[in-house]
This record gives structure tokens, C-alpha cells and sequence, in this order.
């Protein structure tokens, strides 16, 4: 299994979002991955999901740590360019 870590972008693998690029917000107890995409999903409410549903890449989204770590939502347009550099 691969390692995960906060800030890290994934592709989801499985359920009707296949495909769609998350960042890692977090991690629950059980080890599901809280995972934000602003659209629908931010850091006050990420969308958990199951680690072997995910695909891990080599892009972090370091910009979006100060906001995760605060716990403030991210505007869309921040989070798309910040996970496409």
C-alpha cells in the first residue's frame, strides 16, 4: 500500500468520482483519508474515503498546508492552481 501524506494530490480509483484529483487533508483513526476538493469537499467537511481507492502521485499541493493545518476553507480557483503546478 502507499504511503500517504498531507498535501499530497491523488486520483480516486473507485466510486463515481474515478478520476477526479483530491489533496489529503488528514487521516481517521480507522485509516480512511480526508481528502478535499473545493467544489464539493473542503476542510471543514472532507470527503473520507478508503486508502486502496486512492491513486498516490508524486505532486504536493504545498501551498494548500497553511490553509489545511489552520483548518480554513480553500477558494476553488486556489486549490485548481495550486494542484496543477
Amino acid at each position: 500500500m502507499a504511503e500517504f501524506e498531507i498535501g499530497q494530490v491523488v486520483i480516486s480509483r473507485r466510486g463515481k468520482d474515478t478520476g477526479l484529483e483530491y489533496v489529503i487533508a488528514g487521516f481517521e483513526q480507522d485509516g480512511r483519508v480526508k481528502l478535499i476538493r473545493p467544489n464539493r469537499f473542503n476542510v471543514t467537511r472532507p470527503k473520507i474515503k478508503n486508502p486502496k481507492h486512492l491513486q498516490s502521485t508524486l505532486r504536493r499541493a504545498e501551498n494548500l498546508l497553511e490553509f489545511i493545518k489552520a483548518g480554513k476553507d480553500i477558494d476553488a480557483g486556489y486549490f485548481h492552481r495550486s494542484v496543477r503546478n
